[in-house]
């Protein structure tokens, strides 16, 4: 608090015994901190200073600190040293102060050397030596305009990767950072953790942030799905805005008001409440509205709650205050889904939607909070929007993956804000006119205005002719019907060095032939080709056949009353323990077409254009050979990569290598079996499915993973004891290995 937390340790110091830490910039060490820091060594408290030493003035606009060798005018001149101004301060080396100065970007050394200067006595001063991240990111930023600019386009840029398949969406990378430059995506595999494009800032401390279960156990860097991805290019993509056509959109209907109208803005750090609130503004009084706004800033980062509340009032209404009355909202512009449905909770002060007044324009796209991200929360987009239409108008309700859009359009979700504004606008949801809201944008944002004002546009076009947008917007994904999934795997395989033509065909015969006894519907099916295709990759066709016998032999025993749970839960499960993510399966996972494919449309990558990506993997290969374990980080390239996913026969040539997960493989098959004879038995049947669903907790790689199977055995063994305990009754035959029946 600007220095204040050693004017706090002082006072209360003489009435505890707690350790004290206090937190401060460098500037605030010089215009204040200092003194706290001379009070504590003159009365000898116990208490530590950690002074982040960023070498600007980060709180107020960055401008230069004693601590620069510039002033305020930039000119030249000596810089104060924070370390002999705290050696002035001491009366003697006897009654000096602890200094330390040290990188905290290098985690755990600076984690470990925290702590040691925390636990000794006296004045402890801890200078966390690191540029602002947003100087530091705001000169790269310059520099690759300056680049675009000079050339047309960027030759070169670098990102972090992560590739979905190899993701076991543990959470550890989420949960060791916090790191908002990461986000959550859907895919066929379930939840996977993905890098936000728009908010990484490439600098790799995912990669190199994983920690294990134990604190006493050394640091584990086992996943194997984070990348370093660089595109290089020889010409200027084309501009995918420049393939809409503007002119033809109609003038919304919408009229000026003579009363009152109420406007809601909400989103999170980062998403520019506050320039969208700022146009706002500008454009009302320019079409002469009195007009009142308050922003709440919250916490200014993403992941942080932002709204504004804005007040138009026509000549025929008067209002003082800049808080919407409760309910009272004309409008919610929901930048984003979550803090847009705070807007109608009715457990809140703040709730100003209602169903006699609200219409709600909302970007579906859900923005994970920082405890979504950790595991510890769950939302669900589809209910969120269910309950913004029941508690506002809902014929007057909108609701678009703007996000999606933007990013692909313009590489970036930052033109989202403008974008619902151009949508808001055309819904004749704004009391605007055109005309004042393009010189409101041009008046907020300088040079940027012109891409604002296009990605302005486009929210229009989006609003008046969706299938236009979409159709230049849309990216490749992958195939979803059975039928296309069949085609799709069947021709990879084909193309695949060492499985070819005659695998393709054996695969399309295995998938006909089981899908003529699996009773289940056609998403289903499309996941069980799935994960036959991923068997058959792992290992080979016999592999994948062990697979489908057992799923047929449970499916035969299902219940289509229970739509065939049991064998949805076996088709996910049972494929999750076959296919071990050893370093060879990974190491197809990383070079594999569909994640080329994938990342070709991710990236905007045209090889006819002269693109390239090039990529560099960020394993940790390990090995036991005669007991000896052999591990170490190293960075590896797609041609390393295509030689190990050739190397199956290490499976066989190293029996130890991966034994943990074989027995769990080997475990999860007879427990499956033995749970099977138990469908038909009544009150019985969820035990079973979640007793098979119990992999789906089984997540990470090795130190991380193996507490989970442990855990899952343990809670098996239960689960097949209390589904014994239901058969205490009854008498059985066992007709074969694959069925029961009672007894007459």
């Amino acid at each position: 608090g600007m220095g204040l937390g050693g004017g706090t340790g002082a006072g209360i110091d003489p009435f505890i015994r707690n350790k004290q830490v206090v937190f401060m910039g460098d500037s605030t060490f010089f215009h204040s901190g200092q003194s706290a820091i001379s009070n504590s060594i003159k009365n000898g408290q116990d208490i530590t200073y950690v002074i982040l030493d960023n070498k600007t003035t980060a709180m107020t606009g960055h401008q230069e600190t004693p601590g620069t060798e510039t002033n305020l005018l930039g000119e030249p001149t000596f810089s104060q040293n924070i370390e002999t101004i705290i050696a002035a301060m001491t009366g003697s080396a006897d009654t000096g102060a602890t200094v330390v100065r040290v990188n905290p970007e290098d985690r755990e050394n600076y984690r470990g050397l925290l702590e040691k200067t925390i636990l000794q006595d006296g004045v402890k001063v801890l200078l966390a030596d690191k540029e602002c991240g947003i100087t530091y990111h705001r000169r790269l930023a310059n520099d690759e305009r300056a680049v675009e600019k000079a050339k047309g386009y960027l030759p070169e840029k670098q990102f972090i990767n992560i590739t979905p398949e190899v993701c076991e969406n543990c959470l550890e990378c989420t949960r060791a950072t916090g790191c908002p430059g990461l986000t959550l995506e859907q895919t066929p595999y379930g939840q996977k953790v993905q890098i936000d494009k728009t908010w990484c800032v490439n600098d790799g401390a995912c990669t190199r942030s994983l920690v294990a279960p134990d604190p006493a156990e050394p640091q584990v860097k086992a996943c194997p799905s984070f990348g370093e991805v660089r595109i290089t290019r020889k010409q200027a993509p084309p501009a995918a805005i420049d393939r809409f056509d503007f002119s033809q959109l109609p003038e919304p209907n919408a009229s000026r008001i003579n009363g009152l109208w109420h406007g809601y803005l909400a989103g999170v750090g980062g998403m520019g409440i506050g320039i969208t609130t700022a146009i706002l503004v500008r454009a009302g009084h320019r079409d002469g509205y009195q007009v009142k706004f308050c922003d709440k800033k919250g916490l200014a980062i993403r992941n942080g709650g932002v709204y504004s509340m804005i007040t138009f009032s026509g000549p025929e209404a008067h209002f003082t205050s800049n808080l919407i009355p409760y309910g009272k909202a004309d409008l919610i512009l929901g930048i984003d889904l979550l803090e847009a449905a705070r807007a109608i909770d009715p457990q809140t002060n703040q709730r100003v939607g209602s169903r006699r007044h609200t219409a709600v324009v909302a970007n579906t796209h859900l923005t994970p909070t920082i405890k979504t991200l950790l595991g510890q929360t769950q939302s669900d987009p589809g209910q969120l929007e269910a309950d913004l239409r029941k508690h506002s108008r809902a014929n007057l309700y909108h609701g678009s993956d703007v996000s999606v859009i933007s990013e692909r359009i313009f590489g970036s979700q930052r033109y989202v804000n403008t974008m619902m504004l151009g949508l808001a606008f055309q819904l004749g949801r704004l009391p605007l006119s055109f005309a004042s809201i393009e010189w409101a944008v041009r008046a907020s944002l300088g040079g940027a205005a012109e891409a604002n004002l296009q990605a302005f546009q486009l929210g229009r076009l989006l609003a008046h002719d969706s299938s236009a947008v979409l159709e230049v917007a849309r990216l490749p994904v992958e195939p979803k019907d059975y039928a296309d999934v069949l085609r799709d795997k069947e021709g990879i395989i084909t193309r695949t060095p060492g499985r070819g033509p005659k695998v393709g065909l054996a695969y399309r015969h295995m998938l006909e032939n089981a899908s003529e006894h699996l009773q289940v519907e056609g998403p289903v099916l499309a996941d069980f080709a799935r994960r036959v295709y991923d068997l058959i990759q792992f290992e080979d066709e016999a592999y994948a056949k062990e697979y489908i016998e057992q799923i047929l032999e449970l499916h035969e025993m299902d219940l289509e009353q229970e739509n065939f749970r049991a064998t949805r839960a076996l088709i996910w499960n049972l494929h999750r323990v076959m296919a071990i993510k050893d370093e060879v399966y990974v190491a197809h996972l990383l070079t594999s077409e569909e994640k080329l494919r994938r990342d070709s449309a991710r990236y905007d990558v045209d090889p006819q254009r002269g693109d390239q990506i090039h990529y560099r993997h960020l394993n940790r290969p390990e090995f036991k050979i005669f007991g000896v374990r052999l591990a170490w980080n190293m960075k590896t390239r797609n041609w390393m990569l295509r030689i190990m996913r050739r190397m199956c026969w290490l499976r066989r040539a190293l029996p130890q290598w991966h034994a943990k997960e074989k027995d769990f493989r080997e475990w999860y098959r007879q427990t499956a079996q033995e749970a099977a004879f138990y469908l038909n038995q009544p009150g019985a049947y969820s035990k079973v499915v979640d007793l098979l669903e119990l992999p789906e907790a089984v997540t990470g790689y090795r130190e991380v993973r193996y507490p989970k199977m442990d855990e899952a055995c343990r809670q098996a063994s239960v689960a097949m004891a209390a589904l014994k305990a239901t058969q205490e009754s009854d008498v059985y035959e066992i007709n074969s290995p694959s069925k029961i029946r009672p007894t007459e």
